[in-house]
């Protein structure tokens, strides 16, 4: 098993600036302690979060940033929403990014984003038509990635005339791939050609092991060795001395972030697929320690947590702590992080989802 981080950003508004400090800092320290990946979540502005919530629209600018300041992490987003932008700044944005950031150390990650229509909408496009949109947007992507000349595109969606996308990406024929979806045939699809599938944080193992089963069928089905092994699974964790500390450590923080997931259907979603016996329209972290969702304690504690969760869903490749939140201090969440690669990581290694 390898090991990375999902820069899920959700801090309290200071400044921006502050914040992807803050994000700089966690994405550095795996870098050092050993991770192997970082994936940064593509975080649009809400109504909701205006004035109180620092939002990260462009994570391959950070990318950018990190890549000098680190040495071997790699580095992808947690998705980019491809459908909003013209496919053709898509591609280019990649190719660019994976120039600077280096070759193979970035992972194009994409996918239709939160099933909320406000991002589409506020660009004038439809929400109804993006998982058609993201089709198409992936073709057009491809085919800038690989064109030696110019070329025309007459989609349904995209429109274009003597397209010229340079540069080309610095892999050949293109760079790493990833998507988080729920989607069967985006699932299919991945599995087909090989790209890594990521799990959200708050996907019950019974779900992670029905779509991890058809990425695995498409996958084998074109002669795909190992598939499961191609599988991300992110997870709530956080270490300390007691459950009880870290609980404590994570309530203020937790609590808050809690406070706005609720009016954004976390509620439903922890009653309808976690069946989590919550009442009124509040959420707490107590809700979530106690269902599962988060996991936290001790390494002995979490470890076991871990290695349940990888038996019941049928085994990945890959754990992704989450980040980008303001838990305890940031002394606090560095002890974490090193906590898990010293105490619980050699525990969990020689777990191989490809037997």
């Amino acid at each position: 098993m390898e090991f990375g981080i999902w820069s899920n950003g959700f801090r309290p508004h200071t400044s921006p600036a502050q914040t992807y400090e803050e994000d700089l800092f966690e994405i550095i320290l795996a870098d050092k302690l050993g991770f192997r990946d970082a994936y940064i979540s593509e975080h649009h502005g809400e109504a909701v979060y205006l004035d109180k919530v620092d939002t990260l629209p462009v994570p391959e600018l950070l990318m950018c940033k990190a890549a000098a300041l680190t040495k071997n992490i790699r580095m992808g987003a947690a998705i980019k929403i491809a459908h909003l932008q013209h496919p053709v700044d898509v591609a280019i944005q990649a190719a660019v990014t994976e120039h600077l950031v280096g070759k193979g150390r970035f992972i194009f990650g994409f996918g239709s984003g939160v099933p909320t229509a406000v991002f589409s909408e506020e660009r004038g496009l439809s929400f109804e038509d993006r998982h058609e949109r993201l089709a198409e947007s992936l073709e057009l992507i491809m085919k800038c990635w690989t064109s030696t000349e110019p070329f025309d595109w007459n989609g349904k969606h995209w429109k274009g005339k003597g397209i010229v996308a340079t540069p080309r990406p610095a892999s050949e024929p293109h760079m790493p791939m990833a998507t988080a979806t729920d989607s069967d045939g985006m699932i299919k699809f991945c599995g087909e050609n090989g790209h890594t599938l990521l799990s959200a944080f708050l996907e019950p193992a019974a779900r992670l092991r029905v779509k991890s089963e058809t990425y695995c069928a498409a996958a084998e089905a074109v002669g795909r060795k190992n598939p499961r092994q191609n599988i991300s699974v992110s997870k709530y964790i956080y270490l300390a001395d007691s459950k009880e500390e870290a609980i404590e450590d994570l309530r203020p923080s937790a609590n808050y972030e809690l406070s706005f997931q609720a009016k954004r259907g976390l509620l439903h979603f922890a009653r309808t697929v976690y069946k989590l016996p919550i009442a009124g329209d509040t959420i707490t972290i107590e809700d979530m320690v106690n269902g599962g969702c988060y996991t936290i304690g001790t390494p002995d504690e979490v470890t076991e947590q871990i290695i349940r969760h990888y038996e019941e869903s049928g085994g990945f490749g890959t754990l992704l702590l989450i980040a980008g939140k303001s838990w305890a201090t940031r002394e606090k969440r560095a002890r974490s992080m090193t906590m898990f690669m010293d105490k619980v990581a050699p525990r969990l290694r020689g777990l191989d989802a490809g037997n």
